[in-house]
């Protein structure tokens, strides 16, 4: 992802809310908050939420010592609601998470980063979505606590995306239905792309998410 590019859209107006618990049809994970620089997670969850409940899960934030296993809940629009989680561990949510989700089946759990991958023990997922947009973890630096969770959300995992051709060869070693999936740029040459083009990311997505089953698709 990149995070040095220019803010395409003001930040969402959002709302705190105080409903506690909701059913979801699609869970997301996301190391990108969705506040921050407009980009893929927030193109895809934002069009395939037209069809969807869905609660979407950021990193954890600062909090005071009292606020200890608390969250926000961000009413974004009446089909995205974001949690914040405020947690010393990411893994600390596991034990609180599910206050906030009545069902104990969802639909899809969508994953932006294997430091999530945890939470496939907590849920159980029809469909489980990995999509890896940086292959960082392929460097030699990266830790073995990474390569083992990712190891275990693409083995859990019924359908990988990418959105380059050097990630999907990547992964493809390591997965039978890998796709890729470009990055549609909110802007060309200066001007607003048409929605009808924006939208087809997340058209594809959700084919790919329906069938589960052309493997190893270059689109």
């Amino acid at each position: 992802m990149d995070f040095n590019q220019p803010l395409l859209y003001p930040k969402p107006s959002s709302k705190k809310t105080e409903i506690k618990s909701s059913y979801y049809d699609m869970i997301v994970f996301s190391p990108v908050r969705w506040n921050f620089i407009y980009q893929r997670p927030q193109h895809i969850v934002s069009r395939m939420a037209k069809k969807r409940n869905i609660l979407f899960v950021e990193l954890p934030v600062d909090f005071d010592a009292n606020e200890k296993g608390n969250v926000n809940l961000v009413m974004i629009n009446e089909q995205i609601t974001v949690l914040q989680p405020k947690v010393a561990h990411i893994d600390d949510l596991r034990e609180i998470l599910h206050d906030y989700v009545t069902n104990e089946i969802v639909p899809i759990g969508l994953f932006f980063s294997p430091m999530f991958s945890s939470f496939l023990e907590v849920f159980t997922f029809d469909k489980v979505v990995y999509d890896c947009v940086n292959d960082s973890l392929k460097s030699s630096n990266r830790s073995f606590e990474m390569q083992e969770r990712e190891g275990h959300l693409i083995a859990e995992a019924d359908l990988i995306l990418t959105n380059e051709t050097t990630i999907y060869d990547s992964k493809y070693q390591d997965h039978p239905n890998v796709h890729c999936l470009p990055n549609l740029n909110e802007q060309y040459n200066g001007k607003p792309l048409p929605t009808a083009i924006l939208d087809r990311t997340a058209e594809r997505m959700e084919v790919l998410i329906r069938s589960c089953r052309n493997y190893g698709v270059l689109i």
